[in-house]
């Protein structure tokens, strides 16, 4: 079949696309201050309304909510036993010491009650890896030999987490101890025992329970304004994952500013100035210790770039999980006419905007540029998703640096190595309620069209026009202009799902703004409900429009949607096209340093050359680059599709391993882990020595098939 700009009719772009211009899933790993435009009311059916939202600025990706208040100020200390001893049972097992001792990969979150501000720092994190755990509320259940000791001596945790050094809360009349003395040396003595190291997310100065050789300097809260800290050599390379030269800023948290004890065997990690925030410190019976001296919660970016680190330290890297971080862009529409938005609010939809050779030449430019600008995004390959109905397929291939936009076609086959390309669909039609037969057309058509221009498109991946046909649309199909509503992955388009089926689709973009397109783990896939053979791997939206081609198109849009006037009024003044860059690339690093895979999405408008070769995608990826080299030393991967699907089916199944029970030991002696578990599956070992097991920065991590209730064996690298 012969396809061209005369025979292939497309659809025309709307004035408002709410699918890509929401945040709304700024969510569980971005969440910030809720705007007045954030919220999602319901519908009278109880389905969703998805709305687009944005959050605070300046740049501070935290609730806006009181710091946790100082520690309660306590003197003395809780006699050490040197004699206690840890065990399930009077007369169980032989002690267990460090070097013989065996223990499971697991850690032990210790709080003080459910509203303990650490537990849901802790736990995001650890959710984030994938990382087995436990968490106990001591202010309601006793610690004992039980919950740290299997019956037949096996330690339960390689890590303990503890949300303070302290663990004192308000019962209403005053502090109470979270554990008692004897529970204190109950801990003490299993991690002496059997080699488990502690940390905590917050402590001061003083000595109780115990001295982490922290002596008072000053203390006092901080709000937006940051304090900077930087990493000691010894906090360098216990956190290698970060910059050396980091500037970490600390906000909205009570700090306590200290110098070290003369002659006590610490040494600090973390410092303000010559003021002590961070400390590692050895006990005097030689448990190993690490804390901070200031409060944080899972939003901030402090959280972000420190607690995983914490972990890493105290688990000896050796884990269930792993955390690398990822930047994938896709480019939506190439060959297809976009609306554009003018600085004065008219829309221009005849003709719109259309990408030139020229521009698709620059995007190959800027994509070699921020690959040579930033070393640790050496791999940045943008996937460019194509509506091949508008393509000229008698084109030569030949790339035309300024060329117009007769020139798209021969410049795209030019650089068909240099992108990656994603099914887009043909036309680019809604598809909530198209036929089986239209469905089928567009989606193989577009696979001819790409195969005749030599672009390599993965058949079994799947964007559809505007995520549509999965649930969320407009009751009145020609309402463009109010919001979309979620009415479940359910009410997708069955025709839609037995044409993806037949011909070959493993996996459907889906979109985190959506409820329904949200997985219920980190970076996990959805198996759609209609169509269990079907993935939905969702993609995350930004508040650079569709139809934004300049800077002043950008912010015009942005403050008629957020500004003080806006349809969705949140900032108290209109902000400026540098200012909404860098808050865009602020929530965009809090996913990027979390660990999120999922692709963000641009279209081609994004990609318009409005000067000197600059681009309002490049732009964002420029700065949010230059942030997160600042920050890290390990790289920034890029893999693309479908093997960006492939690592979020893996996760999927390695958080169904961890439901399922799967049990993983240590053992000190022989340095192997034992893992089994009741159900076959996959999963993945950070710290594994095997064959296909891969390192990212210092850390080394491998995915492993588990046989039901049979053992596999493992050599361990610890980082000790």
């Amino acid at each position: 079949m012969r396809f061209s700009r005369a025979v292939i009719s497309r659809p025309r772009r709307h004035a408002a696309r709410w699918l890509t211009v929401a945040i709304a899933a700024a969510l569980a790993i971005v969440s910030t201050t809720a705007s007045p435009g954030a919220a999602r009311p319901k519908s009278p059916t109880g389905t969703t309304v998805v709305a687009p939202s944005i959050v605070g600025y300046p740049p501070v990706a935290a609730p806006q909510t009181p710091a946790p208040n100082p520690l309660p100020k306590k003197g003395g200390s809780v006699k050490l036993d040197k004699s206690a001893r840890v065990s399930p049972k009077a007369g169980a097992s032989t002690l267990a010491t460090p070097a013989t001792a065996k223990v499971a990969l697991r850690a032990l979150v210790v709080a003080t009650t459910s509203d303990d501000f650490g537990v849901p720092t802790w736990t995001s994190t650890l959710d984030q890896v994938g990382a087995a755990y436990d968490v106990l509320y001591t202010a309601t259940t006793p610690l004992a030999g039980t919950t740290l000791v299997r019956p037949d001596g096996t330690g339960k945790y390689n890590a303990i987490l503890l949300t303070s050094t302290m663990l004192l809360y308000s019962d209403g009349g005053g502090y109470t101890a979270g554990l008692t003395g004897d529970e204190w040396n109950l801990l003490w003595a299993y991690e002496r025992d059997y080699g488990v190291r502690q940390v905590s997310l917050y402590g001061s100065y003083g000595s109780w329970p115990e001295d982490y050789c922290l002596r008072a300097r000053t203390e006092g809260s901080v709000g937006d304004t940051a304090l900077t800290a930087t990493l000691t050599t010894d906090g360098a390379a216990a956190l290698d994952y970060l910059n050396p030269a980091a500037n970490i800023p600390i906000l909205q948290s009570y700090v306590y500013r200290n110098q070290l004890a003369a002659g006590c065997a610490a040494q600090p990690v973390l410092q303000i100035g010559s003021d002590v925030v961070g400390v590692r410190s050895t006990s005097t019976d030689g448990r190993e210790r690490m804390t901070l001296t200031f409060t944080s919660n899972q939003y901030l970016l402090q959280a972000r770039l420190l607690t995983y680190g914490l972990f890493r330290w105290a688990s000896k890297d050796l884990f269930l999980g792993d955390q690398r971080h990822y930047l994938n862009i896709d480019v939506d529409d190439w060959f297809n006419t976009s609306d554009e938005m003018l600085p004065n609010g008219q829309l221009n939809s005849d003709p719109g905007y259309q990408m030139s050779g020229h521009d698709a030449y620059n995007a190959y430019l800027r994509q070699t540029g921020l690959r040579s600008s930033y070393p640790l995004a050496s791999q940045l390959t943008f996937g460019m998703a194509i509506n091949g109905g508008d393509a000229n397929l008698t084109a030569a291939s030949q790339c035309y640096p300024t060329g117009g936009i007769n020139r798209l076609t021969s410049t795209t086959r030019c650089l068909r190595n240099n992108f990656r390309w994603i099914n887009h669909t043909l036309t680019h039609p809604k598809m909530n309620s198209t036929p089986y037969a239209t469905n089928v057309a567009e989606i193989s058509q577009n696979l001819t069209v790409a195969q005749r221009l030599g672009l390599p498109v993965d058949r079994t991946v799947l964007k559809t026009p505007e995520y549509s046909g999965l649930g969320v649309y407009n009751p009145d199909a020609t309402n463009d202009v109010d919001p979309p509503t979620d009415f479940g992955l359910n009410a997708s388009n069955p025709d839609l799902l037995r044409a993806a089926t037949d011909l070959g689709v493993k996996y459907l973009h889906g979109n985190m703004s959506f409820p329904s397109h949200q997985p219920p783990c980190f970076n996990c896939v959805i198996a759609h409900p209609m169509a269990p053979n079907l993935s939905i791997v969702p993609d995350w939206p930004t508040n650079i429009a569709y139809f934004s081609t300049t800077p002043d198109e950008e912010t015009y849009f942005y403050n008629s949607f957020y500004g003080p006037n806006g349809k969705f009024p949140y900032w108290s003044t209109n902000l400026t096209y540098s200012q909404i860059i860098a808050y865009e690339t602020d929530q965009a690093l809090l996913r990027l340093a979390a660990g999120s895979s999922y692709t963000t999405t641009f279209h081609i408008g994004n990609l318009r050359d409005y000067g000197s070769g600059q681009t309002l995608l490049t732009d964002w990826a420029q700065q949010l680059l230059a942030k997160y080299s600042s920050y890290y030393s390990v790289p920034v991967l890029s893999p693309g599709w479908p093997a960006l699907a492939a690592y979020a089916q893996a996760r999927t199944a390695h958080f169904a391993q961890l439901r399922a029970g799967v049990d993983a030991v240590y053992d000190a002696a022989t340095v192997t882990v034992t893992l089994t578990s009741p159900t076959a599956g996959t999963l993945t070992l950070c710290g594994a020595q095997t064959a296909g097991a891969t390192t990212y920065g210092n850390d080394v991590s491998a995915q492993l098939t588990l046989a039901a209730n049979t053992p596999l064996t493992v050599s361990m690298r610890p980082r000790l």
